[in-house]
């Protein structure tokens, strides 16, 4: 059965016949509608699916989460219909946090069901490099912070943060306020990935993912700074369909 369109979860393709579901989480201030350009790339037996949580996208309207416990409690009542049955986890920057805690909190009830998870473009816990701080930054500090980074448009309309202060302030606080202190090691297979050209997400901080999962783990070099989600779309996609492709077989 086909995953139900509501206000957190919208399918971005349907095909006839699944064997896994893709959940993807998107990265701060961003709209997950930007998965749906991966629909046509990916596999015939994989399900795409995009997290949308209050601030954004089409819920733009409503307050988003400054807080780790609530939003995981709602976002896991929210999936647990589908976190009960086999899938993926994808997210980039906040959303890799947000997918790997969710992971955690579904091996504790239903140990097995998630097939594998993508971390991208995120540190690992207990990165011994700080990352960069934008949340405390004046608007026209934070503005060029953006554009030094090559934030794409649709992250900053008209090259700018206004219409979305306080979605993405609300969104960097949650990526610096993330409590990294976790050992928790995951029965999950596991592949990070980082940009080449990435100041928030280097090498150096990504190494550690490894020791956080009992599984199979892979890091990956993507070219592109921290936005190669976009850039990079078709080499992630080479990637995802070579790894849940496995599970079909």
């Amino acid at each position: 059965m086909h995953a139900q369109d509501t206000q957190w979860l919208t399918p971005l393709n349907t095909r006839q016949q699944t064997d896994i579901r893709l959940i993807c989480f998107s990265q701060a201030g961003a709209d997950p509608e930007q998965y749906r350009s991966w629909a046509p790339g990916l596999s015939q037996h994989i399900e795409l699916l995009a997290f949308t949580l209050p601030g954004h996208g089409t819920r733009q309207s409503e307050s988003p989460y400054e807080q780790w416990s609530p939003l995981l409690e709602d976002a896991f009542a929210a999936l647990e219909p589908y976190l009960s049955k086999p899938h993926a986890l994808f997210g980039h920057g906040l959303g890799a946090i947000l997918g790997y805690e969710l992971a955690k909190l579904t091996e504790a009830r239903y140990p097995g069901q998630t097939r594998h998870l993508f971390v991208s473009g995120c540190r690992s816990p207990g990165s011994a490099n700080a990352p960069l701080s934008l949340n405390g930054l004046a608007p026209p500090q934070l503005r060029r912070a953006l554009l030094n980074l090559s934030a794409p448009g649709k992250v900053t309309p008209e090259l700018g943060v206004m219409d979305y202060q306080v979605l993405l302030r609300s969104d960097l606080k949650l990526l610096e306020s993330w409590p990294n202190s976790s050992r928790h090691n995951l029965n999950v297979p596991m592949t990070a990935l980082y940009g080449s050209d990435d100041p928030l997400a280097p090498l150096e901080s990504m190494f550690n993912w490894r020791n956080f999962t009992a599984r199979e783990f892979e890091l990956i070099e993507v070219g592109g700074n921290h936005f190669f989600i976009t850039t990079a779309r078709q080499r992630l996609l080479q990637i995802i369909n070579t790894h849940l492709g496995l599970l079909s077989e």
